[in-house]
């Protein structure tokens, strides 16, 4: 219908405008350079997002840290709403994860990528803008946000929405007289109206996910998750303002080394945070400390070491030389409201210990593909901070360093280098490694009952032990079953042999029970084709026959 007849709405026109763009971008097939800037936006916002959460983090420790100085009571209002925080935001930073490794699997059909670690050997990480294959793609993140008609809301306006929900209860704990400053500092506004390039007024889900090409919407995705984030850093600066300085107690100030492990390994550092309640926010400690002393007075910081501090807070790194229990002490200096100088005491100790692990097979040196491998592993550290990595494998724990490994079959005849790790404070160490060799599982040896396997027999012994059984051998010590699935059974008697009788499952059948009772002496019974599966695969086993007395 021409135009003059029936003028076009702004709509029509800014899908026109959207369609002449869009076919430009397709003729163009969309510039690198323009892909590579969604990659490198796309990476500092990771990067920025990851920042903020090792913030948060150490924000969430002060809360715990307050609770030993100041009383749990005393934070207790505070304290609780950060718990609060927390949740809501891991909901939330769940959810938009959760949504974009879904946008990346309808989009590229996988969200995992293949990379080289440092020793070339390969691994599947997950996908990121700089990995997604059709980053260009224009069709299928509109319809997977906005036009997927599955989706009731669509998925963009459920993002929205969760967004809302997500605001309006960081704002319940909040007093009143702040939610509008407080409002304004979170934002996450996605209510608000926006004007497109043709000047029309279009809401939040449009305007972000409205025919954009996947680098565009994974990118978009992440800036949502860092607003989260920042979000969450202003919530708690908003809850740590709450607690004010009037609630310490003074008269039971004490010095406090914080340390982030107590475990040290030889060639780290051991650090410690060293905090203080002072009678004025804005005063500066000054923190001395004497290595190999229990105690450290006034008349000692002679020879002692002296750390500046700042805000209440000192930052103290010991290096971790020696092997074996290493211990300090020291002192804080603060001044009162008079300007007097106090002293307040503190020490602590700390063990600096040689990196090593054992790995050992429970069951033996080496590891069966397909079937789960009970591991041990043992250092010097709590089990619980203990990791394992076995490259390629399947690895369950089992609790107090016990770990079940599964090898995929692909890895038979290769070795593997299993390594260990401790997490120690925020950061992790390695402790060592161990190479295992990866074998097939041997394949079991069929039987006929209790374990009848050739030789002269009696009827009557055939027909107590009517069942075929695959076993392995004693010296394979795992407890691996086998179901044996079908078999074959010749009779041959005087040179003539009979029609083979194919079974299903391991026991006899009513037609080889019936056979064995008329058989005659010296009649050959031979058990062939038998195939059986357990965890480890599907086998076929050599046969056996036996003869009848």
């Amino acid at each position: 219908m021409g135009a003059t007849n029936c003028p076009e709405t702004p709509r029509q026109k800014m899908i026109q405008m959207m369609y002449l763009v869009y076919t430009a971008m397709l003729a163009l097939n969309v510039s690198a350079d323009i892909l590579n800037a969604f990659i490198v936006v796309d990476d500092t916002l990771v990067t920025s997002t990851r920042n903020a959460t090792r913030q948060n983090a150490a924000d969430y420790t002060w809360f715990e840290n307050q609770k030993t100085i100041l009383g749990e009571a005393k934070i207790h209002d505070a304290y609780t709403n950060a718990q609060k925080v927390r949740k809501e935001t891991n909901d939330m930073v769940n959810y938009i994860e959760q949504l974009t490794r879904d946008l990346i699997m309808y989009v590229d059909g996988d969200t995992l990528v293949e990379v080289k670690d440092n020793n070339g050997k390969t691994q599947k990480v997950p996908k990121t803008v700089a990995t997604i294959t059709a980053k260009e793609n224009f069709d299928k993140p509109t319809y997977f946000m906005l036009e997927d008609t599955k989706q009731d809301p669509q998925r963009a306006v459920q993002l929205k929405n969760k967004i809302i929900e997500y605001k309006k209860n960081l704002l319940k704990l909040v007093k009143k007289e702040d939610q509008k400053r407080m409002s304004e500092i979170i934002g996450l506004d996605v209510e608000k109206q926006v004007k497109s390039l043709t000047g029309e007024n279009v809401n939040w889900e449009v305007h972000n996910f409205d025919h954009i090409i996947s680098a565009a919407a994974v990118t978009l995705l992440n800036k949502e998750i860092g607003e989260v984030r920042n979000a969450e850093s202003a919530m708690l600066t908003y809850l740590k303002e709450s607690i004010s300085a009037d609630d310490f107690k003074f008269d039971q100030v004490q010095g406090r080394a914080i340390p982030k492990s107590q475990m040290v390994f030889q060639g780290d550092s051991y650090e410690a945070d060293v905090i203080v309640a002072a009678y004025d926010s804005k005063s500066t400690p000054q923190v001395w400390y004497k290595m190999g002393v229990d105690t450290l007075t006034e008349e000692g910081l002679g020879g002692a070491t002296k750390l500046e501090g700042e805000n209440g807070l000192v930052k103290l790194k010991l290096p971790a030389g020696s092997i074996g229990e290493q211990k300090y002490a020291g002192l804080i200096m603060i001044k009162d409201p008079t300007g007097q100088a106090k002293y307040y005491g503190f020490k602590d100790k700390y063990s600096v210990l040689k990196p090593s692990a054992t790995i050992a097979a429970d069951k033996m040196n080496v590891l069966y593909a397909g079937i789960e491998n009970p591991c041990s592993v043992s250092a010097p550290v709590d089990p619980g901070k203990l990791s394992v990595s076995f490259p390629g494998c399947s690895v369950s724990s089992q609790g107090a360093g016990k770990f079940n490994v599964t090898v995929p079959a692909s890895l038979i005849g290769r070795t593997v280098t299993a390594s260990v790790s401790a997490k120690l404070g925020e950061s992790s160490k390695t402790l060592g490694s161990t190479e295992f060799r990866v074998k097939k599982v041997p394949d079991p040896r069929a039987v006929l009952g209790a374990n009848i396997r050739g030789g002269k027999r009696a009827k009557s012994e055939l027909t107590a032990n009517p069942v075929i059984r695959a076993v392995m051998n004693e010296d394979f010590v795992y407890d691996l079953k086998w179901t044996v699935n079908s078999y074959q059974v010749i009779f041959v008697s005087k040179g003539m042999e009979d029609p083979a009788i194919s079974c299903q499952g391991g026991a006899l059948s009513e037609a080889v029970k019936a056979k064995i009772s008329k058989a005659p002496s010296n009649t050959v019974i031979y058990f062939e084709n038998i195939k059986v599966s357990s965890a480890a695969g599907t086998r076929t086993l050599d046969g056996f026959s036996v003869r009848i007395r």
